[in-house]
């Protein structure tokens, strides 16, 4: 089974060859099953202790259209983040997927740093039920952690390099 995805702009690929099971479908999914109402990342990989959530937004590539009007820091873009989350949790608890759950936010755009990044990441976990699942009539963990990476901040990193991302060669692309 191929587990090896592009992103929607076809300038990066992910590679979950290592993934015990990996799908870049559930919007897909939503929209044949008329649920298109639901929010969705753009990947989930499965590890041997782990589910990853992965959401992609790169606003710093070739051809991005209006790169300087991307706000990575606008309420209703964290929102939209933290929704994504919750409604891909929904899939994941339907087809029995209970391993704790990590959620990575991969971020590029114009001028980014990491202290921007950990900003950002703190605003949108304050939208995730890391507060909820502490009470003590939550018996389940919903979420175990988020983070907030760039491309080679996610390719550093000591449990996601096994999935890396690379660029296509565009001479090669189809």
């Amino acid at each position: 089974m191929n587990q090896i995805y592009q992103d929607e702009n076809r300038m990066f690929q992910f590679d979950f060859s290592a993934a015990l099971w990996a799908s870049d479908q559930l919007h897909n999914i939503y929209n044949k099953t008329n649920v298109g109402i639901l929010s969705d990342v753009d990947f989930i990989a499965e590890t041997e202790d782990n589910i990853i959530l992965i959401e992609y937004k790169n606003a710093d590539i070739l051809g991005a259209a209006h790169p300087e009007a991307f706000r990575p820091l606008d309420q209703k873009r964290e929102n939209k983040i933290a929704f994504k989350y919750y409604d891909s949790w929904i899939y994941l608890s339907a087809i029995g997927k209970n391993k704790p759950v990590k959620y990575v936010y991969i971020l590029e755009y114009p001028n980014s740093d990491v202290v921007t990044r950990k900003r950002i990441r703190n605003r949108i976990a304050d939208l995730l039920p890391f507060k909820l699942q502490k009470l003590p009539e939550i018996r389940i963990e919903m979420i175990h952690d988020f983070e907030v990476l760039s491309i080679s901040e996610w390719n550093a990193h000591e449990q996601y390099k096994a999935f890396p991302i690379s660029p296509i060669d565009q001479g090669s692309a189809c």
